[in-house]
């Protein structure tokens, strides 16, 4: 920066959905674009920003936890700039009064918002902007939302009420983000909307996710297209149609069920029968039969009977997901839910999550196990232990030795070892036509 020996630091502390770890990445990018370094040491920053969530009270807490920590050190460091944005940001008055040594908050996605604050900061430090040139490290597989917020109202969830109602990115914005993404060596496009069914309900010419998905399909370079998160009430059959037929769309879909009983359902105000579910799920799997299915659960719902988890537990038994997210429900302020009466004790949430958790672990074991012996095909995106690292079509993670340097690139990897979350394989003798694209 000018007039200084080194170039400003940030330190940027992230928590939450993949909506968040999209806003996290574009703000690093647009922070290195005007000069800063990123550092791991928070006491070494100029510049500190926490991305915030708060869709469950063990995040809020960790969020909390992590602002009174930096108390003393924005205190012993006046000339640093401490920011919070994201989820935890709703009465900005009030976090004020409680947080009086946080320089700005910014609500959800505003990295406009939080950019014009530090070049004030900048200019009343007697600084100006760099125009340093991009820093940030392309990455091999990136996250490209294409709207914010959200439209239905599940009494359990915060995220509508602190994102807002749909807003949906028009259909040449994403195409040029895509394709600026990609001729910097992107080759998976995950396409992020909190529900990406519904996009383009909210653009005068209602544009679908399918076109976004026929849109980019071509562009060169690109190998793979991923969505999230589905919502069931709004997963079209054009959705699963279009999927089916682009080969760049990878077999995964996120599709979170939250509960097998129809009175939980009905009481989420979800808008979806369990019946409605298992019929969705049973017409992805006929129009592409090896689709992983990836999904949410959410238990010790307000009223839930040992009766209506049964429910849950042996709709997770019969439609053997791939992946199961679940969660204990924890009451959010402002929710319709959190005026109930949250009735399940503490340690019978905690008994029904691990049950759910100890049966889905089997499933994945055996579902994973029939790739024994088999060829998949593997997009490498980094090393870890001294093995690369890369995942499926759908998304299963996958390790294997080289001494070749495969990141950013397609392997064709013989499965010889499966767990429950990850595999062993060796590199196949028939990869050479991979690694030239």
């Amino acid at each position: 920066m000018n007039g200084r020996f080194k170039p400003r630091q940030y330190y940027l502390w992230n928590i939450g959905c993949q909506m968040n770890r999209a806003d996290a990445y574009r703000l690093s990018e647009e922070l290195e674009k005007r000069g800063y370094k990123p550092t791991s040491r928070p006491e070494a920053a100029d510049l500190i920003v926490l991305n915030t969530c708060v869709v469950r009270q063990s995040a809020e807490d960790r969020v909390v936890g992590r602002l009174s920590s930096l108390s003393s050190l924005k205190r012993r460091g006046q000339e640093r700039a401490l920011l919070v944005m994201g989820c935890f940001v709703d009465d900005i008055p009030a976090l004020e009064a409680r947080y009086p040594y946080v320089d700005a908050f910014f609500k959800p996605s505003d990295i406009a918002g939080l950019l014009q604050f530090v070049e004030h900061w900048e200019a009343k430090q007697g600084e100006c902007a760099s125009s340093g040139q991009l820093l940030k490290a392309p990455q091999v597989s990136e996250l490209v939302p294409i709207s914010y917020g959200c439209d239905h109202r599940c009494t359990y969830c915060i995220v509508a009420l602190r994102r807002g109602r749909q807003r949906s990115r028009p259909i040449a914005e994403i195409v040029a983000e895509v394709s600026r993404l990609v001729e910097r060596g992107a080759r998976e496009i995950t396409l992020l909307g909190q529900n990406v069914d519904a996009y383009g309900s909210d653009l005068p010419d209602h544009p679908t996710l399918a076109d976004v998905l026929r849109a980019i399909h071509d562009l060169e370079g690109l190998w793979r297209i991923r969505f999230l998160t589905s919502h069931p009430k709004d997963m079209a059959q054009e959705i699963i149609e279009t999927a089916a037929m682009l080969p760049k769309v990878c077999e995964c879909w996120e599709l979170p069920v939250q509960s097998g009983d129809n009175t939980i359902l009905r009481r989420m105000a979800r808008g979806y029968t369990v019946e409605h579910f298992r019929a969705l799920v049973g017409r992805i799997r006929e129009r592409i039969p090896y689709a992983a299915i990836h999904t949410d659960i959410i238990v010790g719902f307000p009223g839930e009977t040992e009766e209506q988890f049964q429910n849950t537990l042996r709709l997770v038994q019969e439609m053997r997901f791939d992946v199961v997210h679940v969660a204990a429900y924890s009451p959010r302020p402002g929710t319709a839910a959190s005026a109930w009466e949250d009735d399940v004790p503490p340690e019978e949430k905690e008994r029904r999550r691990e049950l759910i958790e100890r049966i889905q672990t089997q499933i994945a074991a055996e579902i994973n196990a029939t790739l024994l012996g088999q060829e998949v095909e593997v997009l490498v995106d980094g090393k870890q232990r001294g093995r690369w690292r890369g995942r499926t079509r759908t998304d299963k993670l996958v390790f294997f030795e080289s001494p070749e340097d495969w990141l950013g690139h397609l392997a064709r990897v013989r499965v010889i070892w499966t767990g429950p979350w990850s595999m062993l394989g060796t590199i196949s003798s028939s990869t050479d036509y991979q690694r030239s694209r």
